[in-house]
């Protein structure tokens, strides 16, 4: 049971690390984005003085053999300074790099963040400055999201179906879960079950087939071309809208999946 699992560790940070290990969705941490572009910053511009240093070496030299022979050249300064815009260039792409790969992670979900402060509250487990970080909602990102958010709303949908039933049901059975785990004994975190996230996902499954499926059965129930025509258009606008809002796809996967999607529509609006 996860409540075990969790509540056999001493409060703290091994109790919360516990408890972070439970589900993916508290796996939340700062993003730090401000200071990253600060560093940056900084380093961009350690980079244009050194730029600026070997445009200055290189006006300076007396020998045009230094200047059209890399080989032959015995300049120590531009040398040095070569050296070391090397060095700052190989960090500098390297944190463009991490920082795009971090902007790229789904943000937090309020929900789970809200969560976990909820338990830090209740418990008293961790001191108040360390557990701040939660307190950067706009900064927090979910490092071992899949990036489903299509799922994502559907389970938090299903979470608050869920909560209100057993708002209603407690009343009169005191302490009763509809399809949750608890987590700990000392709070009030709640999952879902393994069989309401799979119900949330044949949810997600129906949604998107209707989606899909719905538009055609209208097309054929509509015998004018143009009334066809002006159908489809629509449902082609419906199905790229609630591409763009639930997934994560570029514009050019966007636009392929309406290519795709306009050229099935096309049966059903050619004239019969």
């Amino acid at each position: 049971m996860l409540t075990v699992a969790v509540d056999e560790f001493r409060s703290g940070y091994p109790k919360y690390v516990a408890l972070l290990s439970t589900h993916t969705s508290f796996h939340n941490f700062r993003a730090f984005k401000r200071l990253r572009l600060r560093l940056l910053l900084a380093k961009q511009d350690e980079i244009s003085v050194l730029e600026k240093q070997l445009d200055e070496i290189d006006a300076a030299e007396n020998r045009e053999l230094f200047l059209g022979c890399m080989r032959r050249d015995a300049n120590v300064d531009r040398q040095s300074t070569l050296l070391k815009i090397k060095l700052s260039m190989s960090e500098y792409d390297d944190m463009i790099a991490q920082y795009r790969g971090t902007t790229s992670l789904p943000n937090a979900s309020g929900r789970e963040v809200q969560n976990l402060q909820n338990w830090i509250d209740a418990t008293s487990s961790l001191d108040r400055s360390e557990s701040s970080y939660l307190q950067h909602k706009y900064d927090l990102v979910n490092i071992a999201s899949s990036g489903d958010t299509s799922t994502a709303y559907t389970e938090a949908a299903v979470e608050e179906c869920v909560y209100w039933i057993e708002v209603l049901l407690t009343r009169v059975f005191p302490g009763i879960r509809i399809g949750r785990l608890r987590v700990t004994r000392d709070d009030d975190i709640l999952l879902l079950s393994p069989l309401l996230q799979k119900i949330c996902r044949a949810i997600t499954i129906t949604m998107v087939t209707l989606i899909i499926l719905a538009p055609t059965i209208v097309l054929l129930s509509i015998a004018s071309p143009v009334g066809r025509v002006i159908a489809s258009i629509i449902s082609g606008a419906f199905f790229l809208s609630i591409i763009s809002f639930l997934t994560q796809a570029k514009t050019i996967e966007v636009f392929a999946a309406g290519a795709s999607y306009a050229a099935v529509l096309v049966v059903f609006t050619a004239p019969r």
